[in-house]
């Protein structure tokens, strides 16, 4: 499933969610779920949304307890690989925002299942086989210091970072860690080519681990412009208050996909049911909605100022060529950049 038609999906799919619905999937075994008592969640959802998905779990005081593990896209998927080469298996449940890794674990780590309602939701966050589904989407942006930067100065295009004004004011983060840094660097690279990086690495961007983490550098004045990071994360720093504004550059941006799976060796299977079917409820949907994110559940209503994705140019990148790519990215970027 491409991404151009995940945004298909997400803007034309609406109006005929319900038309062609198939059977309801069987109600996760409630009783089952209890008795295992809690439910192990590696997520790269950034950990103050996270921590409030897990919260209004946990508050709903069903016997089962969310523990969250959070960290980058790429660690948490190394560290899952790692475990499992060692016949440890401790999650239940992951989650991360590079659709390779996906499509990499389908065959001998994902357990199919289709949550309740699945059937209801937009077609493109979904799977057939329910191997996984799409938990949330976010698009690329860059976004600039309002205290620091004039409107009329800042950044408009991709391009337009590479201006010599913007060396040493410049955040990025690193694509070893961040799955939106990987599959944005991609779509960049798709756009633009490797040349662009290596006149960005000229500049000597200020190189941080994750995505989040660029924002409040360029928030605190330590670097002017955030060079890309997912929507989600400026919308929420902006409605705190921050001195930010997001640009949504006009040459185009990706549309960052970023599934849920179970997994087949989870100790806690049928807790893992049990969450699956609640981070899908309309109730945790809007709950990341309210963050800035888009979803699948139709019902949900979008916060006033969350850029919409109808009318953006976006640059068409498939789930395949995201695994093939991934490897790439970051050993360019290291060498590139030199970290």
């Amino acid at each position: 499933m491409a991404l151009r038609r995940a945004l298909r999906g997400l803007l034309a799919a609406i109006a005929a969610w319900g038309l062609t619905a198939p059977a309801a999937p069987e109600a996760a075994d409630m009783g089952a779920a209890k008795k295992e008592g809690q439910v192990v969640w590696y997520s790269s959802l950034s950990l103050s949304v996270a921590q409030k998905v897990c919260k209004l779990f946990n508050d709903k005081k069903l016997g089962i307890t969310c523990v969250l593990h959070r960290d980058g896209s790429v660690k948490l998927y190394q560290r899952y690989l790692q475990e499992a080469k060692g016949g440890v298996f401790e999650a239940d449940v992951l989650h991360t925002s590079d659709i390779g890794h996906f499509v990499t674990l389908k065959k001998e780590h994902l357990r199919p299942y289709k949550f309740q309602g699945s059937g209801e939701f937009i077609p493109s966050f979904t799977t057939k086989d329910g191997a996984w589904n799409i938990l949330r989407a976010s698009v690329y942006v860059l976004a600039y210091n309002t205290q620091l930067v004039k409107p009329e100065e800042a950044p408009q295009t991709w391009t337009d970072l590479l201006n010599p004004r913007w060396e040493g004011l410049l955040a990025h983060a690193h694509p070893s860690y961040s799955g939106v840094i990987t599959v944005g660097m991609l779509s960049l690279v798709k756009l633009h080519g490797w040349g662009y990086y290596d006149k960005l690495a000229a500049l000597k961007p200020k190189v941080v681990q994750s995505a989040v983490a660029t924002i409040p550098l360029v928030a605190r004045g330590e670097a002017h412009v955030v060079a890309g990071t997912a929507a989600y994360n400026i919308f929420g720093d902006i409605k705190k208050g921050e001195p930010l504004k997001m640009v949504l550059p006009k040459e185009g941006v990706a549309v960052i996909s970023s599934p849920h799976a179970v997994l087949k060796k989870a100790p806690h299977p049928r807790a893992a049911e049990v969450f699956t079917d609640f981070l899908f409820s309309r109730e945790a949907q809007q709950l990341l909605v309210e963050d800035g994110l888009h979803v699948g559940h139709p019902a949900v209503k979008y916060p006033e100022g969350l850029p919409s994705l109808e009318g953006l140019k976006l640059i068409e990148i498939g789930e395949d060529e995201v695994q093939a790519k991934s490897k790439e990215i970051r050993e360019m970027f290291r060498k590139k950049f030199g970290v």
